[in-house]
């Protein structure tokens, strides 16, 4: 069997929903393909983002999709000591991904895109006006293919080990997400607790070079708890991929590095990406002109590209601190009032917001305690 549409799209994450419901809504026709037998499943995200984000890209979680209402946020330093800050005026959620992913599905089919579960997407010929794609048995001839596939196709290099378990215990605080922080335990990132509702949260770590279930395992010791699910979720942290369009292959989401180098979160950077792809493809489409497609990822790095290399040159900073840096680095933060600064500013762009927040004297008190040359780079120039 053959069909053919204009594009096809190659998983059913955030941002192949969000392109093919745009695309669609753009007069285009669209295929999607997902993998796995359920949209949404199985569930890697931890659903952390802004309310304020998704509203400004046109999706919104409707229903029952929100799980938690953040209001502060705790560091942890590996010696235990704490910085808080507020985060109720952030508009910051906790998402069921599952269900939202197939909020956005239904959005997408009812602008008319199909999709396609339990099928995936195989050899890809591109000839000089389309390209032939095969989908499960298919044989599906499109212009284009949008690859929204994830760390399958991420850069190798910013691959990070992770794992993920839902779990329930009576020490998980409710509203409060909790990051912990140590170079031996989870070397360039970290562990983090999400509460999806009272004494319920999504528990993760990772690392360079670590078991991140061994890690996982090794930080529930001693927290008596009833593991529920249990997730491999590999994360990506190495920023933007060099090019968003090779040929008639369309990267969006994940798979263009479309996430956050410092946290790996990107639901709402992901979901910009998309839409912004799909209005090219379609201009690109109804004018008959390629070329047009530059447009796209000169557009998405208009609006996030800043951000990501402060997020670069931060992640280049923490991924050298020793633990006694970081102990060094929680005195600073707890001297300064920077708790209060962020409790109002842009969790979406938070780099720029903690520079910010620092300011010039909080920098340069940083640079003094770890010495690093990269520090210095996250001075203004003068």
């Amino acid at each position: 069997m053959s069909r053919t549409c204009d594009v096809v799209v190659a998983g059913g994450s955030i941002a192949g929903l969000v392109f093919a419901s745009e695309a669609a809504k753009l007069g285009l026709s669209v295929l999607v393909a997902e993998e796995h037998p359920e949209v949404g499943e199985p569930e890697k995200c931890d659903g952390l983002v802004s309310l304020k984000g998704l509203r400004k890209h046109g999706y919104p979680p409707e229903g029952g999709t929100i799980q938690d209402q953040i209001d502060s946020a705790v560091l942890h330093s590996p010696s235990g000591k704490r910085f808080t800050a507020d985060a109720a005026a952030l508009e910051v959620v906790v998402l069921d991904r599952s269900a939202y992913d197939k909020q956005v599905a239904a959005a997408a089919e009812a602008a008319g895109a199909a999709v396609m579960t339990g099928c995936r997407v195989g050899e890809a010929l591109e000839m000089d006006d389309s390209v032939r794609v095969k989908v499960g048995e298919e044989e599906v001839q499109a212009k284009f293919l949008v690859d929204a596939t994830g760390p399958a196709s991420s850069p190798k290099h910013g691959i990070l080990p992770a794992a993920k378990y839902e779990v329930e215990g009576e020490w998980i605080r409710q509203h409060v997400v909790e990051v912990f922080l140590d170079a031996g335990k989870y070397p360039g990132f970290f562990a983090w607790v999400i509460p999806f509702g009272k004494h319920r949260a999504k528990v993760g770590a990772a690392g360079r070079g670590v078991n991140p279930f061994k890690a996982l395992d090794e930080f529930l010791e001693g927290r008596s708890t009833t593991v529920l699910r249990k997730v491999a979720a590999p994360i990506y942290i190495g920023g933007p991929a060099q090019s968003f369009v090779r040929g008639r292959r369309i990267f969006v989401g994940e798979s263009a590095g479309q996430v956050k180098p410092t946290t790996a979160g990107g639901i709402m950077t992901s979901i910009a990406g998309a839409a912004t792809a799909a209005r090219w493809v379609s201009s690109s489409i109804h004018k008959s002109r390629p070329s047009l497609l530059d447009g796209y990822q000169k557009e998405w790095e208009g609006e996030f590209m800043k951000e990501m290399k402060t997020m670069m040159r931060l992640r280049g900073v923490f991924e050298k601190l020793s633990n006694q840096d970081l102990e060094g680095v929680f005195s600073v933060l707890a001297a300064s009032k920077l708790a209060q600064k962020l409790s109002q500013t842009d969790f979406d762009f938070h780099a720029t917001a903690l520079l910010g927040a620092l300011g010039m004297p909080g920098l340069l008190k940083i640079a003094g305690v770890v010495a690093s040359a990269e520090v210095r780079s996250l001075l203004p120039e003068r």
